[in-house]
């Protein structure tokens, strides 16, 4: 429960349940040394973060509280030296004893991380809202268009945007930046339209990076009696960084070693004396979306 110190909108709802956000892990592969044989150690470190949630009493069955001040921290980097021991926490197709995990968790868990995520939509008819704008889809990236062959589960993936906006290059801050907000009147309208079951329906809400409008479409679907709702935490910006666009995992932590099959007589990418600096380090830009989102509910 949030502490008596938390500021609260309305009257509380006895056992409500709040979506707050765990503590973000992130994994990415270390550069290996220039050898004939290099050893590539990918691993993950987990932190824990105690943040006590806002709760915001709503009209009906469950509170929803803000989750921004979650997801504030940046995402612990992998050091080099540690070893992941097991895929804890990893989704793999087929893994009964996690998928029934994840099935008992949500959606009273409230926030999925993207393995989690990918579990609810592969594997437990999970669709996935996309609330971007249509220009971040265009820039940036989009879900899959198609469904992988082996996905078996009636799931889809919709896009109903909260806010709509434009970009432009700002010279002062060297980058583009939204502009022309504008929020979607109609987004409610058109959810019900796409899913009119609101006691069956189950959705995946998705913005960026799942710090701010995921957490507003969250209030609001709520607010509207949809009971199955889950946000995603890290957005399509931490999804697409797990899965590619065919729904295959970019980067499986754990140990690695590269294997030289060229046959030539030198070290390095197809004989050139290359290294794996480049080839083997992948650069992602930061994950937080760090806009000014203006507030649906108030617009």
């Amino acid at each position: 429960p949030p502490p008596a110190s938390s500021p609260t909108f309305g009257r509380p709802l006895p056992n409500s349940r709040s979506y707050s956000l765990p503590a973000h892990t992130h994994t990415r592969p270390l550069q290996p040394p220039l050898a004939t044989c290099a050893i590539v150690t990918m691993a993950a470190t987990a932190s824990a973060a105690s943040l006590a949630p806002r709760v915001a009493s709503l009209r009906s069955t469950k509170a929803i509280a803000s989750s921004r001040a979650a997801l504030a921290a940046a995402p612990q980097r992998s050091t080099r030296g540690a070893r992941v021991a097991a895929r804890a926490g990893l989704y793999f197709p087929g893994d009964r004893e996690y998928i029934e995990k994840i099935a008992a968790e949500f959606p009273d868990k409230g926030i999925a991380n993207w393995e989690e995520g990918r579990c609810l939509f592969s594997e437990l008819a999970y669709s996935i809202l996309d609330i971007r704008a249509d220009c971040e889809l265009e820039q940036i990236g989009n879900y899959p268009r198609e469904l992988p062959s082996d996905h078996l589960v009636p799931s889809g993936i919709y896009h109903v945007p909260l806010i709509s906006a434009s970009t432009r290059f700002d010279s002062s801050v060297n980058k583009k930046v939204m502009v022309n907000m504008k929020a979607n009147k109609d987004f409610i309208t058109e959810i019900e339209r796409i899913f009119p079951d609101k006691a069956n329906a189950k959705i995946i809400i998705s913005c960026s990076d799942g710090r701010n409008r995921a957490i507003q479409a969250l209030e609001a679907l709520d607010e509207a009696g949809y009971v199955n709702i889950v946000g995603l935490r890290g957005g399509f910006n931490m999804w697409s960084r797990t899965w590619d666009a065919k729904m295959r995992r970019r980067n499986l932590p754990g140990d690695f070693k590269e294997d030289y099959q060229h046959g030539a007589d030198t070290c390095g990418v197809h004989a050139t004396g290359a290294g794996f600096e480049n080839q083997d380090a992948f650069q992602y830009a930061d994950w937080k979306d760090d806009h000014e989102w203006l507030e649906w509910a108030s617009a």
